[in-house]
């Protein structure tokens, strides 16, 4: 795609910029999101399921082996998965000496990475990572093919995904870093995720009260008044018309 010269201008002249990415990105690498789940996961057991209540405190406590397969069928499907242009470009962006690219991401599996970020603040935590639900240590032990929840070995307690469940609060640290990002931000791009889904919308509005450029790109565009250039398609046409 062609991106509009006055939009392309604003990001050339960037010099510290602030990505945040939501599902959307992901999509494009066939990652279900939460609105897509129920069609996407139809044939399998799992459909039967809430994903709000498999990924919350209150599902895990009461039927913790439950979740934690529902979490290691999640990790089965997410090992077919590979980064998607998008993912790449983001990467490659980061890698440049022209610009500060700090990049936030909403989501929890591992393609950024996969893609060749390096350095990203991640506020819903990540799929891949466990810890203990008691005395929060990381728990380093292999997983794979383990199908009930493991027992801490510092405290007993039960080990859990280190993501963020409905109604826990985000990492202090990784919101802390995407507050900093955003408030010091020439150009803030909102890729794949709504503007208006708080509190990661909040960044972008921060970003916007500090004289940021806000630029979303979302298939579908958010109203409102933070949004200084929506652009409605996929992440990585967007990225391909960068390149």
């Amino acid at each position: 795609m062609d991106i509009e010269p006055e939009v392309l201008a604003v990001i050339q002249r960037a010099k510290r910029v602030t990505i945040l990415t939501g599902a959307g990105v992901s999509a494009e690498s066939g990652v279900a999101t939460f609105r897509s789940y129920k069609e996407e996961t139809k044939e399998s057991l799992w459909s039967q399921y809430d994903p709000q209540k498999m990924a919350s405190i209150h599902g895990f406590l009461e039927n913790p082996n439950r979740v934690w397969q529902w979490y290691q069928w999640r990790r089965s499907e997410l090992k077919n998965k590979s980064p998607n242009d998008a993912h790449k470009a983001i990467a490659k962006w980061q890698q440049s000496n022209d610009q500060n690219v700090t990049l936030i991401t909403q989501n929890v599996d591992g393609l950024h990475q996969a893609g060749g970020s390096k350095e990203i603040i991640e506020l819903h935590g990540n799929i891949w990572r466990n810890h203990c639900l008691q005395c929060r240590e990381d728990y380093k032990g292999d997983v794979d093919g383990v199908e009930t929840v493991i027992d801490c070995p510092e405290c007993g307690g039960q080990i859990r995904p280190s993501v963020v469940w409905f109604g826990e609060a985000l990492p202090e640290h990784a919101w802390r870093d995407a507050e900093s990002a955003s408030y010091s931000c020439d150009l803030f791009l909102s890729v794949g995720t709504s503007s208006q889904v708080y509190p990661a919308a909040g960044l972008a509005a921060l970003a916007k009260s500090q004289g940021a450029t806000v630029v979303e790109i979302n298939p579908e565009p958010t109203e409102g008044l933070v949004v200084d250039y929506t652009i409605p398609v996929v992440a990585s046409q967007f990225f391909g018309g960068l390149s």
